[in-house]
């Protein structure tokens, strides 16, 4: 038996935060990666969003000569594909004015391989005073009493301790515990994704400051394209319950797009990897905690409600559970009520604001960009009448306006319902009582000076003119 003060199972980004902080408070600290170094996984890039650089201090020494794979980007692209396979249109967009801080006015994500990252965070911890133990499966909960009191390795080996199960979505410790015996299948997302090679010159020479790419479709559910230094991802996903074929039927959709093999072409991108992971995709998280157990990230099903980005969300829970453990082992009380401190505290994160729209969120997504036939099927033509019809020369431009309006209006029967039953739970949800703005002109006018000085002006304008 060997005996700590904390035991992380798991060496990924919630992981070793948790380690690192739990080690910065001086507690005896270990904690385990199954593979041979930390990112050694089937999972092998990520963006990380610009608020790890506000809340994080060290990811100002994040550098290429620490992680050769990252790449900053300032321009994302939407890329909207009709039900005939064709690109109808594409939208390009940079960081806007309501930004209020570095570096999200610089970029919007740094991607990464989690090759690079992961032990590159784990250095961190191992610095701090935090043991690491690679190679070692951790394989099931010790209990005395029938209360956990740590965890066991494959080799039989036991540590003591209190447990912080950062173990991603499969959790060996959510599982053990009793928090979850798995998630619900509507509740995890399968997702393949593939990794192409390319030349980092050929990425800055024709891209530029674009970083990711959103592939909106009638034919599959929504793809994404991630680009590093010396090549991108290509993925999508979808809730479990969704698939009719096999997943990389959708997947291999994307590929034969016309426009998509043009930008292979292009980029002279190599095929070089496939992946597969799962991903928890909930509106809230699940239980996080009982006696002795803390869960954080995939783990506890804490992956963004709207995006299901996982990075951020495991990094902040990750301190967040190192930080009760403290107080818990300092106050000699390891049980689940003590540690309802846990909840408490990351719902006062940014995390935790996220997961007040959570429902809402994953609701509105989910019939979106993930319900190709259903949706997208007359949202794609119907944005790009609206962002594109007025911007031809078919017609005289006031004949065109019209012709638009009168197109857009077929929509509706399918626009309206959407919007009741998906967007205004959500704007309910954000606006609370001054939802009532929307539907009263009024009010909506009398909430807004800026606009009242606007229509003021307009009118002295109008009758200065007359």
């Amino acid at each position: 038996m060997k005996n700590y003060d904390v035991v992380v199972v798991g060496a990924g980004p919630g992981g070793s935060i948790a380690a690192m902080e739990a080690a910065n408070r001086g507690l005896k600290t270990i904690f385990f990666e199954r593979g041979r170094r930390p990112g050694e996984k089937n999972s092998s890039g990520c963006g990380l969003g610009p608020r790890m650089w506000t809340d994080f201090r060290f990811m100002k020494e994040l550098t290429p000569e620490v992680c050769p794979s990252m790449r900053a980007g300032a321009a994302s692209r939407s890329y909207f594909v009709n039900k005939q396979g064709v690109v109808a249109g594409y939208v390009m967009a940079r960081p806007t004015e309501s930004v209020s801080y570095e570096p999200a006015k610089s970029f919007i994500t740094m991607n990464v391989y989690r090759s690079d990252f992961d032990p590159w965070l784990a250095a961190f911890a191992t610095k701090a005073g935090a043991e690491l133990k690679t190679s070692t499966l951790v394989t099931g909960l010790l209990r005395e009493n029938d209360r956990v009191v740590g965890i066991i390795d494959e080799h039989g080996e036991k540590y003591r301790g209190l447990v912080i199960g950062a173990d991603g979505v499969v959790s060996m410790v959510a599982r053990q515990s009793g928090l979850r015996m798995r998630w619900d299948q509507d509740h995890v997302t399968l997702v393949p994704q593939y990794d192409f090679a390319v030349d980092p010159q050929r990425i800055d020479d024709i891209m530029g400051d674009e970083t990711l790419a959103v592939w909106w479709s009638a034919l599959f559910p929504a793809a994404y394209q991630v680009f590093f230094h010396d090549g991108f991802h290509l993925g999508l996903g979808n809730w479990m319950t969704w698939w009719d074929k096999n997943p990389l039927y959708y997947l291999d959709q994307v590929v034969k797009l016309d426009y998509f093999q043009r930008l292979v072409r292009v980029l002279d991108a190599r095929p070089r990897e496939y992946h597969a992971h799962l991903l928890p995709w909930l509106g809230s998280p699940g239980n996080t905690h009982t006696d002795n157990v803390i869960l954080v990230g995939d783990a506890g099903g804490f992956p963004c409600p709207l995006e299901a980005e996982g990075i951020y969300p495991a990094m902040i829970t990750g301190r967040a559970a190192a930080e009760v453990a403290a107080d818990a082992i300092s106050s000699s009380d390891t049980s689940k009520e003590f540690l309802d401190l846990y909840d408490r505290k990351w719902q006062q994160t940014s995390i935790g604001e996220e997961f007040k729209t959570g429902p809402e969120l994953a609701r509105i997504w989910r019939a979106l960009p993930f319900s190709p036939k259903e949706t997208m099927s007359w949202f794609v033509p119907m944005i790009m009448e609206i962002l594109g019809g007025i911007l031809d020369w078919s017609q005289p431009h006031a004949v065109r306006v019209r012709q638009v309006m009168r197109h857009v209006k077929l929509y509706l029967p399918q626009a309206v319902p959407f919007i009741m039953r998906n967007v205004l739970p959500l704007l309910e949800k954000i606006l609370g009582e001054r939802m009532d703005m929307l539907t009263s002109p009024e009010k909506l006018i009398a909430s807004m000076p800026e606009l009242q000085e606007a229509i003021a002006s307009a009118f002295e304008e109008k009758e200065e003119r007359a």
